[in-house]
């Protein structure tokens, strides 16, 4: 089984950005306050149908607030059969900070 992978803002702009589910854990407020454009709010009904999905390929990046809780949703994924899990070091804020 393959671990998900912490990565920066800068890896996730130049690679994946165009090319990946990305999932915000916000809370929808906070989601509705910002986002990272194509991304999509998840909260845990979401997440639990999503780990049911069977396409367990698609690169899929988790992003929360400033990359804490996302690590322990990759990490749920990666145990749910999923091989491309990426957890935004810095989350949102530090995107938000860079890109926005």
């Amino acid at each position: 089984m393959t671990d998900f992978k912490d990565i920066s803002i800068e890896f996730f702009e130049e690679n994946l950005k165009d090319d990946s589910k990305i999932i915000d854990i916000r809370d929808l407020d906070s989601f509705s306050s910002g986002n990272i454009p194509n991304s999509i709010n998840y909260n845990s009904t979401d997440l639990i149908a999503l780990s049911e999905s069977t396409d367990k390929q698609e690169n899929i990046v988790v992003v929360c607030y400033h990359g804490n809780s996302s690590r322990k949703v990759a990490a749920y994924l990666t145990k749910c059969g999923f091989q491309n899990i990426y957890s935004l070091i810095g989350g949102y804020s530090e995107w938000k900070e860079k890109y926005s």
